[in-house]
């Protein structure tokens, strides 16, 4: 049913994980440093903040999926 290539994990967890790893990788070629938590300091430039609020986003999605805890609504 996938042609080759797709990936074979489409669970919510292995998407947002890969969104993650992809992001990081451009974020990182623009000259951000991950390890910090703000994304200030970078220019402004538009699309810079957005990936990374993006970024950020996606990290916060994957904690509440993965958290034994977490209550959906």
């Amino acid at each position: 049913m996938f042609g080759e290539g797709c990936p074979t994990d489409v669970s919510a967890e292995a998407v947002l994980q890969r969104e993650i790893a992809k992001l990081s990788e451009w974020l990182e070629d623009q000259g951000l440093d991950l390890r910090t938590k703000d994304g200030r300091g970078h220019g402004g430039r538009d699309q810079l903040y957005w990936r990374y609020g993006y970024f950020m986003g996606l990290k916060q999605a994957l904690a509440m999926l993965t958290s034994c805890d977490a209550t959906v609504h």
